[in-house]
Formats: structure tokens, C-alpha cells, sequence
């Protein structure tokens, strides 16, 4: 049947794509977020602060949850 596939072991070249850091800027030229996605971080994110993707994903999250309420 099935097995549980193991997860591959990330390479150093994969932790530092997911470890780097963008600019507010880069963020609103990225072509992987959304306009919305774009235009919430443009409201939330500090200019002179940099910032991974899964920080500004929290962020997204945090104000889409903070509106919903």
C-alpha cells in the first residue's frame, strides 16, 4: 500500500531561500503575492525593516484575522 514518505532533508541553498529577508519595496514587486496581499503588507510593514516571506505571511494573517472580528 502506502508508505509515509520521509521528508528530504533541506539543502543549505533551501534554508537560506526561506531564511531571506525583503524589503517593504520587493514586497510590492513580488509576482507570488496577490494585490491584496500586497496592499495589506504595504499598510503593515515598517520601510526600513526587512522581513522573510513567512514573517510577512504572518502578518498577512494577523490583519485578514483582526478585520474578520
Amino acid at each position: 500500500m502506502f508508505t509515509k514518505k520521509e521528508p528530504e532533508p533541506r539543502t543549505p541553498e533551501a534554508q537560506q531561500k526561506t531564511n531571506q529577508k525583503y524589503s517593504k519595496a520587493q514586497f510590492a514587486e513580488s509576482r507570488q503575492l496577490s494585490r491584496i496581499e500586497k496592499d495589506i503588507l504595504a499598510a503593515v510593514l515598517l520601510e526600513q525593516e526587512t522581513y522573510t516571506l513567512q514573517e510577512a505571511q504572518e502578518h498577512i494573517q494577523q490583519f485578514m484575522n483582526g478585520e474578520a472580528q
